[in-house]
């Protein structure tokens, strides 16, 4: 599956959590949505915020030219809060079709908010391959060749 096949394919199963979905689809939506929030961050960036004014509570004024160590949320940009929800849902979608893929269980989308979750999660998604054969949630992806 090349790139625009993949976010097709994303974008028109947004409400199918059923099936599978393959390991170039997953890497190539992950590609995808990098590129989008990286040029909304860029066209509508975020506002310094510096670490004194989010810890004290007296300082009512932002010095931006100060040494302070500042950094940039990203949802205060508004163009990114759009496309981050805008984009959610079929992120989640295809994110548990390619769990399914790999025979596991769509919950385990939860797992990074474990402890050690992060890694399997990264593994099961970006690394592993798929089942080859047909599992308990449905025929290969790759197998879909039209003739």
């Amino acid at each position: 599956m090349n790139f625009l096949e993949s976010i097709k394919s994303v974008l028109k199963n947004v409400l199918q959590f059923d099936g599978r979905a393959s390991r170039s689809e997953y890497n190539y939506w992950m590609i995808f949505l990098f590129f989008i929030f990286l040029i909304a961050i860029e066209v509508d960036p975020p506002n310094p915020v510096s670490y004194r004014y989010l810890n004290n509570n007296d300082s009512q004024t932002i010095d931006l030219n100060s040494s302070e160590k500042q950094f940039l949320p990203p949802f205060e940009s508004r163009l990114f809060s759009f496309a981050y929800f805008v984009f959610l849902l079929p992120t989640i979608s295809v994110t548990v079709r390619r769990f399914h893929d790999t025979g596991k269980s769509g919950w385990f989308i939860l797992l990074p908010l474990t402890i050690i979750g992060l890694v399997p999660y990264h593994y099961w998604t970006c690394i592993s391959k798929g089942d080859i054969k047909k599992n308990a949630y449905g025929k290969n992806p790759l197998n879909n060749v039209s003739v």
